[in-house]
């Protein structure tokens, strides 16, 4: 008997975006991992920069249901 598969279809292989609103109702997409991101001046607007970010590859942008922030910068 051989091992099962899994699958990988279901997951995003590439970097995955959240759009939304921040706490102020700014539109915001952030990549999940702090690598990419910025603050736009439309939903369409943050979704065509998180789609473009991805290739768009199925699943890579979700819809954020809570308010969400760009992580700050860390200058060393």
């Amino acid at each position: 008997m051989s091992a099962p598969q899994t699958s990988t279809a279901s997951r995003p292989s590439g970097p995955h975006f959240q759009v939304g609103r921040d706490c102020e109702g700014f539109w915001i997409a952030v990549e999940t991992h702090g690598r990419g991101g910025g603050y736009f001046s439309s939903l369409d607007a943050a979704l065509h920069y998180a789609r473009s970010s991805t290739g768009r590859e199925p699943g890579s942008v979700t819809l954020a249901t809570q308010p969400l922030a760009l992580l700050p910068l860390r200058l060393s």
